[in-house]
């Protein structure tokens, strides 16, 4: 009986150590360079994820790190639309962040989330 105990206690201590299945840790480095890459917990924790240079990718973003040579745009929401959440610099990272959605393209939107006017474009001017 002690060594059934025993035993039973040894895989447990292991199973523990081990952490749980599938888990899947990486770190900033991770992020290959002349990409940005994204990951679902802070300090560069958790799943990773590349931004795409177009298109949009929703993830659950808690920190990001910009090694492209483009300006990356995180929105609060999915889908790339709606409230900024920040963008990115090349070379710029961040290590707690809550975002919904990242991209490399921004001429998707009418606002110039990637410049440094946040503001939405303005009206043509009335001819006259």
């Amino acid at each position: 009986m002690k060594q059934l105990r025993f035993a039973v206690l040894a895989v447990a201590a292991l199973t523990f150590a081990a952490g749980p299945a599938g888990a899947r840790t990486t770190t900033r480095t991770s992020c290959p360079r002349g990409s940005a890459c994204v990951w679902t917990e802070p300090t560069f924790q958790g799943r990773m994820a590349q931004v795409p240079s177009t298109g949009c990718i929703d993830s659950s973003i808690r920190s990001a790190v910009n090694t492209s040579d483009r300006t990356i745009e995180l929105f609060m929401g999915a889908g790339c639309y709606g409230p900024s959440a920040g963008t990115l610099q090349p070379g710029q990272e961040t290590p707690d962040i809550k975002a919904g959605s990242a991209t490399g393209d921004c001429s998707t939107s009418t606002v110039n989330h990637c410049g440094d006017d946040q503001s939405p474009a303005p009206d043509p001017a009335p001819p006259g």
